[in-house]
């Protein structure tokens, strides 16, 4: 029993540590809420449909490269193989492009729903992180945003999914922020114990 108790220890300093260092992906969800933003944009210019969505596929191959940004921004180095954590982390993110080839569909066969589908499943890949990072915010943020951008995207505009989805990522960044704050002192409190 006390072996166990040891490895749980261990497993959750190392998943406290890299959340620490990752700032909980801060960079990614900073990335997140331009790109939405960018979405919302072309949802309320005059451009038809098929551009719209578009657009926003676009902007979500646009994520990598402007989360590095923001990590650069923040001195996150978001590729750290430092860290056992950081391959599980990788994982998860690329999980989502399993999910690309239904909002893909989507986009052909009901454009009017591809935002819809996309927050969707953008917002259900956000639960391994709950684990990752001792998060949960991205535990309620997993629950949360798939029932808002389904309940949206069937009673409202493809906009307000947008203004929604960005008022999330802003939300979660907050609580990211919250949660990092906690998660240093924790950690500094351990070192001072050893």
């Amino acid at each position: 029993m006390a072996e166990i108790g040891a490895k749980d220890r261990f497993v959750n300093h190392l998943k406290i540590d890299f959340a620490v260092k990752q700032k909980k992906g801060l960079p990614f969800i900073l990335a997140s809420a331009v790109l939405w933003t960018i979405m919302l944009f072309a949802f309320l210019t005059d451009l038809n449909l098929t551009a719209k969505n578009v657009i926003a596929m676009c902007c979500s191959a646009l994520l990598m490269p402007v989360g590095m940004l923001f990590g650069r921004i923040l001195k996150v180095d978001i590729f750290s193989k430092d860290n056992p954590l950081s391959g599980l982390s990788v994982v998860a993110a690329l999980n989502q492009l399993m999910y690309l080839p239904i909002v893909l569909w989507t986009m052909y066969a009901v454009p009017d729903k591809m935002i819809m589908v996309y927050a969707i499943a953008v917002g259900a890949h956000f639960l391994p992180y709950y684990w990752i990072y001792f998060s949960p915010t991205y535990f309620y943020a997993s629950i949360l945003i798939p029932i808002a951008s389904l309940l949206f995207g069937i009673y409202f505009s493809q906009a307000v999914v947008c203004v929604s989805f960005v008022v999330f990522d802003i939300l979660i960044c907050i609580l990211l922020c919250l949660e990092n704050k906690q998660a240093e002192k924790y950690l500094k409190a351990i070192a001072e114990t050893e």
